[in-house]
């Protein structure tokens, strides 16, 4: 009985293999910004969640081409930009229809828009809330090495000019 809950205790408190790069995070964090603003200007006018939608996508295509990224994070980016480009266009055709969603709407457009609103809000809470726990570790960012090179001929260049300002103070004039 006590092995039992011991294997069942050990397994808990095992770190979890997922673990999120800064580049998700951001991503995460800039989606969640845009959704408040663009809930926040729907309120005035439908039409404005479109350019939101459109950064959210954007920002979504740009994180699942990132080389820094994990696959789990670009499924998400991939599943997040699909959704925000789908709703992208059901807001442009209800801009051209000239619907107007309100509550508890009988039409079809409405009922999609709400629909991926609904999607839309849980993948961005499962993508962002587990990443802010469980991040990758800080890796110190490595100078490239002509970079350096330049650095070294610079500091050499410097020393140089040092050199010939301090010989003729230390020469003595006859």
């Amino acid at each position: 009985m006590f092995e039992s809950f011991r294997k069942c205790l050990s397994a808990i408190s095992m770190r979890a293999p997922y673990s999120s790069s800064t580049g998700h995070r951001n991503a995460q964090r800039t989606n969640a910004a845009s959704e408040v603003l663009g809930t926040t200007l729907e309120t005035f006018d439908p039409a404005a969640s479109i350019p939101t939608k459109l950064a959210q996508t954007l920002i979504s295509i740009y994180s699942l081409f990132r080389f820094d990224t994990h696959v789990s994070e670009k499924l998400i980016h991939l599943l997040q930009g699909s959704i925000a480009a789908t709703q992208m266009g059901l807001g442009i055709a209800l801009l051209f229809t000239g619907t107007e969603c309100e509550e508890y709407t009988d039409a079809d457009l409405c009922k999609a828009i709400f629909l991926l609103q609904l999607l839309y809000r849980g993948t961005l809470l499962v993508g962002w809330a587990p990443s802010e726990f469980s991040k990758d570790p800080y890796v110190e960012p490595k100078v490239a090495s002509h970079d350096k090179a330049d650095a070294d001929i610079d500091a050499d260049t410097e020393s140089e000019e040092e050199n010939e300002e301090e010989q003729p103070r230390n020469s003595v004039s006859v």
